[in-house]
């Protein structure tokens, strides 16, 4: 398969083809929709790569979602089959489909309508009635579906109001299950009590929730904030830093905060607003351990005429998991370590983000007036990570205060 069409909604807006020489896009004649991507201005018709361009090469399973694909029975195939296989339901507005007139993509850009809020669900903990297993099988089989926020294979998924639980789909789910690995204990209620400090401290958060699998494991549901409306017909434009940056890996000497900040300079609407949720977001994430927050856990979102720091994702205590992580998976002045004072607000919220002392005085008041103690306290975690995550946010604490 040598040519994949790609849509923006519903609309085909131009041809990925490979050749010996490398990989080349054009767009289609007559085409005056919107980019594909931020970086791929329609005036430039053709581009051309040697391999699979970051925008998408960025999307495909990597990491542990591609050996759970390939341990499943998948083979073991390139980037360019990757996509072929994924590419129908791709985070944000694009979808790349092969050269079949029958394929059509799902939903449709909401073409400047602000995306339509979906009603909150609040399901029991046996809301999932799949078995471990089940749920393992029926995400080998749909591909293990891409999300920006896990490092593992998710499952899709759609709530069903009428029978109080979800139902796994193949595509276009409005939510994403992820089930909880033997090796990771308690990973579960450390992302459901991070997100919920989150709230608690003024960010915008993607809703998430527990549920079990029919035999006792812990999943944690997480909605999609790029599909909206009546069965997700609205797909919104959604690209992570990787993408903004040409950067199909999550590392790397561009893999900072300053460079997180000038994406949003550069196509944010309301970039002085943004800055300041990016900083905000930072010393969130820092202060909760989050050493996971590479680029592709910063991601901008279109929201009517307005592009704009998508709600938070990804949000975990990796410090407390003992997983050796760094401080902080984005360097801050070069550092991704000993961070304190200095680098994060009169480095990076001062020069990089440009904050006057009253703006960063606001944000640390959000901060400071989230109740900490009492929601580490009535965790589900286990007392000895409650007492280590509790030990850890202290101790930055102190060093935030110099």
């Amino acid at each position: 398969m040598d040519s994949l069409r790609l849509f923006v909604g519903q609309v085909f807006a131009g041809v990925l083809q490979r050749d010996a020489e490398g990989v080349t896009f054009r767009y289609a004649d007559g085409y005056a929709g919107a980019p594909a991507f931020l970086s791929w201005p329609v005036q430039h018709s053709a581009r051309h790569w040697h391999d699979l361009p970051a925008e998408l090469a960025c999307l495909l399973p990597a990491g542990v979602q591609l050996e759970q694909w390939q341990s499943s029975g998948a083979p073991s195939c390139s980037n360019w089959d990757l996509l072929a296989a994924t590419g129908a339901d791709l985070p944000g507005a694009v979808s790349v489909l092969p050269d079949d007139p029958k394929r059509v993509p799902l939903g449709r850009e909401p073409e400047g309508l602000k995306r339509s809020g979906r009603a909150r669900i609040q399901p029991e903990l046996h809301a999932l009635p799949y078995s471990s297993q089940e749920l393992a099988a029926f995400n080998a089989g749909a591909g293990f579906p891409h999300s920006l926020a896990s490092r593992g294979a998710c499952a899709s998924a759609i709530y069903s109001r009428k029978e109080s639980s979800f139902q796994l789909v193949n595509f276009n789910g409005s939510y994403r299950l992820l089930l909880e690995s033997g090796d990771c204990p308690g990973a579960v209620e450390n992302q459901l009590l991070t997100s919920r400090l989150a709230q608690d401290a003024g960010l915008t958060v993607a809703p998430v929730g527990r549920v079990q699998t029919s035999d006792g494991v812990p999943v944690l549901w997480m909605e999609r904030f790029d599909r909206s409306g009546a069965k997700n017909s609205q797909r919104s434009r959604l690209e992570s830093a990787c993408q903004l940056l040409g950067q199909a890996t999550t590392g790397g000497d561009r893999a900072s905060v300053e460079a997180v900040a000038q994406c949003m300079r550069r196509y944010c609407t309301n970039p002085k607003i943004q800055l300041m949720r990016l900083f905000h977001r930072v010393l969130f994430g820092w202060l909760t351990g989050n050493g996971r927050l590479d680029l592709r856990k910063w991601s901008l979102l279109q929201n009517g005429a307005f592009i704009e720091l998508s709600p938070a994702y990804g949000l975990i205590n990796s410090a407390i998991l003992k997983e050796g992580a760094v401080e902080s998976a984005l360097s801050v002045g070069g550092q991704n370590d000993h961070l304190g004072r200095d680098g994060l607000l009169e480095y990076f919220g001062g020069e990089v983000c440009g904050l006057n002392a009253r703006m960063i005085a606001r944000v640390m008041g959000q901060l400071e007036a989230t109740p900490w103690e009492r929601r580490i306290r009535e965790s589900g975690l286990s007392k000895s990570d409650q007492r280590a995550y509790f030990e850890l946010l202290s101790e930055r604490w102190m060093r935030l205060r110099g």
